[in-house]
């Protein structure tokens, strides 16, 4: 009690008052087809009707396939940002696409822009196909972190958004739980990869916020080499030793300490992220004094980004403090390599409810939110027991005494209690079958009666008539027998 349960219990709910005959097994099976309405009576709207269909992550990445949308990554349109290195040259930051397919790894640095990239979020979730972001830093710069930042723009300018509204058109029910899952879903994923407060002194700004901030180039200390030492302090930015690490180490994971080899793009990191929740990124060992050719490199996989995506959501429908047998939480997303995390995609037993359709409102949707208002009601607040609650008499007692109240939902999706007296649904009213049945009940008593009546009135006119009878008979015997008496007495005087 105090907390609002899930879809099972409410369903055990239902088919106890079917079992026992407080609604019909007709309605019951009506309320079970339709999804649960977690906020019925505490301010969501009424269920709203969707058709779905069970089916597990195969069955999910079928129907976004056929169903979904593509998305389409131009190398164009990737985040750049003209700069100046560390010896002063003007230059560019550049993000760059990779594809890895089943001939294997093909990512180079696609400066030219000349990869185009089209996906759907199965193809990210099962597709045979990896996509990649990657970024190689400028010379000089020993931390990936400012082409990080503008991975950053990319998810943020259309990215998840798009996986969220995927994700949505199949898994979203009409129920504000579901609706709910999907928002926790989006913002967990937008917080893996783009965290705030994690520099200290830096007042809510992420790292993303101040590099871009000083792309411009103008202070060359600041946003090239020296990117791995800034922080705030007093009001002014100066540098430390740990900014970048600090922030770096909240998104991403530092695959090697630092690269050695003189190559300028090490494209190992980037095909690498396939198996990392976050970013991978590698620093350079040589600063703005040597020619820089061990460039800072940077990467990200796309498709575990839908996957986490994936997983929030089912973690927040499964319950967020739901464990395996070994008490470990039985969905998470972690920052670092993939099997430390516990992602939905590798679950196929676990079923989703996918949407195949929606139906408009109706009589059994608005019994289905009333019995799941009630339901949440009893699990919020309680409930009690009283014998007599089938009694109209004592219902209409209690009601008019103020005892027990009427309460209905308003338009705010809130249950508010109602008055007997003023309440213009409430009418007390003539029962007519009722007064039909004991009128037809006192005809026919009566009829009985008067047929009794009749049959006494005759009986009681024949023994009139008996008695009459006996008295005639009775007064005859008696004059004969008075004239008989008679006769002899005048014959004996004579």
């Amino acid at each position: 009690m105090g907390t609002l349960p899930s879809e099972a219990m409410r369903n055990a709910f239902i088919q106890g008052l079917a079992s026992k005959g407080v609604i019909s097994t007709v309605l019951a099976s009506t309320i079970l087809g339709l999804p649960y309405n977690q906020e019925a009576g505490f301010g969501g709207g009424a269920t709203v009707a969707t058709v779905w269909e069970s089916g597990n992550i195969t069955d999910l990445c079928e129907y976004l396939k056929n169903n979904g949308t593509s998305y389409t990554i131009d190398s164009n349109s990737l985040p750049t940002q003209d700069r100046v290195n560390c010896k002063d040259d003007n230059t560019t930051s550049y993000v760059d696409l990779g594809i890895k397919n089943a001939d294997g790894f093909d990512v180079t640095r696609d400066h030219n822009k000349q990869l185009t990239a089209n996906f759907t979020v199965a193809d990210l979730l099962q597709g045979s196909e990896q996509y990649y972001l990657s970024y190689e830093g400028v010379k000089g710069e020993q931390s990936p972190v400012y082409g990080i930042a503008l991975m950053q723009d990319f998810l943020n300018g259309g990215f998840i958004d798009w996986i969220a509204d995927e994700f949505s058109a199949v898994l979203d029910l009409g129920d504000g739980f579901t609706a709910k899952a999907l928002e926790y879903a989006k913002s967990q994923t937008t917080n893996l990869l783009y965290k705030t407060d994690v520099i200290e002194g830096c007042d809510g700004k992420s790292g993303h916020d101040y590099w871009v901030a000083r792309s411009d180039g103008s202070d060359t200390d600041d946003n090239t080499q020296y990117l791995t030492k800034i922080s705030f302090e007093d009001g002014e930015w100066k540098l430390t030793g740990n900014s970048v690490k600090q922030y770096l180490d909240a998104i991403g994971t530092n695959v090697q300490t630092k690269g050695s080899q003189d190559e300028k793009y090490q494209s190992w990191v980037v095909s690498e992220s396939e198996n990392y929740i976050g970013f991978t990124f590698i620093g350079s060992s040589k600063g703005g004094g040597d020619d820089g050719n061990d460039h800072a490199t940077g990467g990200l996989n796309l498709n575990n980004v839908a996957k986490a995506f994936l997983t929030y959501f089912a973690d927040y429908m499964n319950g967020v403090s739901q464990t395996d047998i070994y008490g470990n939480d039985l969905y998470n997303v972690k920052i670092g390599r993939t099997e430390a995390s516990n992602l939905i995609t590798n679950d196929y037993l676990y079923e989703f409810k996918i949407k195949t359709g929606t139906t408009v409102s109706s009589d059994d949707l608005a019994q289905s939110t009333f019995y799941d208002a009630l339901f949440n009601q009893i699990c919020k607040n309680g409930w009690t027991e009283n014998e007599k609650i089938t009694e109209s008499s004592y219902m209409q007692a209690m009601l008019q005494n103020g005892m027990l109240f009427i309460s209905k939902m308003k338009d705010d999706g809130y249950y508010y209690q109602g008055n007997y007296a003023t309440d213009p649904y409430i009418k007390e009213i003539s029962d007519d079958t009722a007064i039909a049945q004991a009128e037809s009940k006192y005809t026919t008593e009566k009829a009985k009666l008067n047929t009794k009546e009749e049959t006494l009135d005759l009986k009681m006119k024949n023994l009139d008539t008996e008695i009459s009878s006996l008295t005639t008979e009775y007064d005859t015997v008696k004059n004969t027998l008075s004239k008989n008496i008679e006769k002899s007495f005048k014959r004996y005087n004579a």
